[in-house]
């Protein structure tokens, strides 16, 4: 029913659909905090779908990302605009988006009832995250262009970098003892590496549809090497963020932790200059999987079983607090953000 919140049960069926990794590694999570983000990640989708669409008009993707980054900032309390948004967005995906997509379309209405329900505190995090993706990906149907690594920094703000603030932001309501303003300086930079590893990994099939998310010097051996240091240094930053949450809360840990260790385990695939493999085998995520389990707990086998995931890679680290302070949007006004364009 439109008028009823999505159940946890078929908010994990769309979850399964869409995202494998997510459907594997959101589980881990403490059963509340595992609810909350799959709903925010169905949320990034729903609008991540509407922006991908082959076949709708960009002008007309352009304001719909707008409007619901309007009603994202608003707190997703305009029930008439929520009605609005999803009959327009189905008309827009309808003869573009894959059949998994077009069903989590469909249900957007009861995706942010289920939203709705929520503490308040959890609603205004999720409504930040979710406006400025939103205008991110308002902004990159103008076109981007990245010929810096600055340009691949403010990119990857948007798609991931937000995403890492929000789920600092839920992480540390979950624990008083987390402390919030440590897990921000990271987070930016945690995103950013899970971005930029799917970006390395996807390069070459972007290529060619004629869309590049890296320099131009990105195309030769010696600039492959920089740009998989430079993420490898990000992920860095990611372990130090899961080494700053307590061992008390291994779901958290576990959740992290699988998801970078996947990240450098493909990066050393691409070390090999032919990457004839583009994905990690599942033998190997089944034994990341085991092995985040059992070092998750304990920060000596963390880092461990990070350094051995990621054996042979070289790092190029950042200042991430300087990273966060030049792209991100959390502390801004959205209507600010929104005029900004």
């Amino acid at each position: 029913m439109q008028d009823q919140a999505i159940t946890s049960e078929r908010q994990h069926q769309h979850l399964i659909k869409v995202s494998r990794t997510f459907a594997l590694t959101i589980p881990l999570l403490p059963k509340e905090i595992a609810d909350q983000i799959s709903n925010a990640y169905l949320l990034c989708r729903i609008a991540d779908t509407v922006e991908d669409d082959p076949k709708a008009p960009v002008d007309k993707k352009r304001a719909w990302l707008k409007e619901f980054a309007d009603f994202a900032s608003g707190g997703f309390a305009d029930e008439m605009q929520l009605m609005s948004l999803s009959s327009k967005a189905v008309e827009l995906v309808e003869k573009g988006a894959k059949e998994s997509e077009l069903a989590l379309i469909k249900e957007m209405i009861p995706v942010l009832k289920r939203t709705l329900s929520y503490p308040q505190p959890v609603k205004r995090i999720l409504s930040r995250g979710v406006a400025i993706l939103c205008y991110g990906m308002a902004k990159s149907l103008n076109g981007v262009t990245i010929a810096t690594v600055q340009d691949v920094d403010e990119y990857c703000y948007f798609v991931a970098g937000v995403v890492g603030e929000l789920l600092a932001c839920i992480f540390a309501r979950a624990d008083s003892n987390i402390d919030k303003e440590v897990l921000l300086k990271l987070s930016v930079s945690f995103g950013e590496g899970l971005q930029l590893t799917n970006i390395l990994k996807d390069r070459l099939e972007d290529a060619k549809r004629g869309v590049s998310f890296l320099p131009d010097d990105a195309q030769s051996s010696e600039g492959m090497a920089k740009y998989l240091a430079l993420t490898k240094g990000h992920l860095d930053d990611a372990l130090d963020f899961i080494l700053h949450i307590p061992v008390t809360q291994c779901g958290i840990r576990k959740f992290c932790l699988l998801n970078i260790c996947m990240a450098v385990a493909t990066l050393r695939l691409m070390q090999d200059s032919s990457f004839s493999k583009k994905k990690i085998t599942r033998r190997k995520v089944k034994l990341l999987y085991l092995l985040t389990s059992l070092c998750a707990g304990n920060n000596f086998f963390t880092k461990v079983l990070y350094r051995i995931a990621g054996c042979g890679l070289k790092s190029q680290r950042e200042d991430p607090e300087k990273l966060r302070e030049r792209v991100s949007k959390w502390d801004k006004d959205t209507f600010d953000i929104l005029i900004e364009d």
